[in-house]
Parts: structure tokens; C-alpha cells; sequence
């Protein structure tokens, strides 16, 4: 199987978020960025999902750390 063309990529991404908008999800910056680079193809797709992963994980950890989630194994309430 041939690797996706850049156009190919680009309408894959642009169906993606139209169907993530439909559900009324908002893309970050940062993500569409890391898009944008798949599409481009200086980014793999298994780096993008390792970057929002990182940022999603960061961003539990800031909020554990104020005190905003419950501790991990703990149920609010």
C-alpha cells in the first residue's frame, strides 16, 4: 500500500475534525498544529498522538497539583 499523498492527508484531517466538530469538540492550537505537521509529513502520526498525549498528561498534573481533580485511585464527592 502506497503512502497517502499530502492532499489525501489533508481531506482525511479536514473530514476527522469536521466529524470531532459535529460532536462539539475544540481542537487546541497546539493540536492542529501537530496536525498540520502530519499532513505536511514532518511529523509521524504516532509523534502527534505522543505530543497531545504529553500535554494532556501535563495538564492532569497541574491540575492535580492546585488541588482541582482528586488524587488518582480516589473518588471525589
Amino acid at each position: 500500500m502506497s503512502k497517502p499523498s499530502e492532499a489525501e492527508r489533508r481531506w482525511a484531517h479536514e473530514q476527522a475534525l469536521a466529524n470531532t466538530r459535529i460532536s462539539g469538540h475544540v481542537p487546541t492550537p497546539e493540536f492542529l498544529a501537530d496536525a498540520e505537521a502530519v499532513i505536511k509529513g514532518t511529523m509521524t502520526s504516532e509523534q502527534a498522538r505522543a505530543a497531545s498525549l504529553a500535554r494532556a498528561l501535563a495538564k492532569d498534573q497541574a491540575a492535580a497539583n492546585q488541588g482541582t481533580v482528586p488524587p488518582e485511585g480516589t473518588v471525589a464527592g
